[in-house]
């Protein structure tokens, strides 16, 4: 299943890229919100193959997530791929600069299923796409404008 979402943001493609590869605000938020974040790599300068082992507290039930920065092109593009017991899913973040001030955010994730109960689950999410096709998009909306925010204040 696939989640696209689009959004123009009243920053700069280098701002809003930065602020995407910001990986120790990240760490530090998943932490506040009660996950346990471990970084499984050495590397001292953003690149792919950075990874993360992310383990909470998730609808009801302890979670665990392999995260991996696949891609890393700094203006450009970033993606994760995400790995959990059941699920996996490649999160995309393509950064198109429209001017000096105004940058495109396209964001994509797909998730595939591992095994029969989440095939169901995933069948079952289907029906409701467009509702969850509308919360993706809100997500990101609010994710975009706080990156826009922080360009402005």
């Amino acid at each position: 299943m696939d989640f696209e979402s689009k959004q123009d943001i009243k920053a700069s493609a280098d701002h809003v890229f930065a602020q995407l590869a910001d990986f120790d605000f990240y760490e530090s938020y998943a932490m506040r919100v009660g996950a346990q974040v471990e970084r499984q790599d050495n590397f001292t300068q953003p690149q792919a193959g950075m990874r993360w082992n992310v383990k909470g507290h998730f609808r009801g039930k302890d979670r665990t997530v392999e995260l991996t920065l696949d891609s890393y092109r700094p203006s450009d593009t970033i993606s994760y791929i995400c790995k959990a017991k059941s699920l996996d899913a490649v999160v995309k973040f393509d950064v198109i600069p429209l001017s000096h001030t105004e940058t495109r955010l396209r964001a994509i994730v797909t998730v595939q299923a591992k095994g029969l109960s989440a095939r169901i689950a995933l069948q079952s999410a289907k029906l409701a796409k467009k509702t969850l096709d509308r919360k993706f998009d809100t997500r990101m909306r609010d994710f975009a404008n706080k990156i826009g925010e922080k360009c402005r204040g």
